[in-house]
């Protein structure tokens, strides 16, 4: 029922809206350099893996008759304990920088005034979605979320 209600705010307030994805969120998010976490590599993959980086051909070992590697993890990835909260971290961060004020409420809420209106951003993990009442203005904060992850 709430979400039903801010739809039919956002239709009658005229905003524009623009939802949007970070592709790889958690890999651009980088892993605290006092954070040892390994990786096993095995079978087919470590083949794959040889392939596409060829140095990697000389840390390959045999247990139990299959190809294992071991890899240092240094980006977030799914499936670490603090994945989430690093990715959070940086895009809360980011967007603060942007001079966004994070909600206190809805710490996925952030919000700005812009050109005399409230610019407001709601995330979910790497799900966005982004309204103000100048398209221009949604455009403008999109390039500049771009300008730090890449295409959205």
């Amino acid at each position: 029922m709430l979400f039903n209600s801010y739809l039919q705010y956002l239709h009658i307030s005229r905003r524009d809206v623009a939802v949007f994805d970070v592709p790889g969120a958690y890999l651009q998010t980088p892993m605290p350099d006092d954070k040892n976490i390994l990786m096993i590599i095995r079978g087919q993959f470590v083949d794959i893996l040889c392939d596409v980086n060829p140095k990697y051909r000389e840390h390959v070992r045999i247990i139990n008759g299959k190809k294992v590697l071991y890899v240092k993890v240094l980006r977030a990835i799914y499936g670490c304990i603090e994945s989430a909260m690093l990715w959070y971290d940086l895009y809360s961060n980011t967007l603060m920088e942007m001079v966004f004020i994070l909600n206190p409420y809805d710490r996925c809420t952030a919000n700005k005034l812009i050109n005399g209106t409230q610019c407001t951003i709601i995330f979910y993990v790497d799900d966005n979605k982004i309204s103000h009442k100048d398209p221009e203005v949604v455009t403008e904060v999109l390039n500049q979320i771009r300008g730090h992850f890449g295409e959205l």
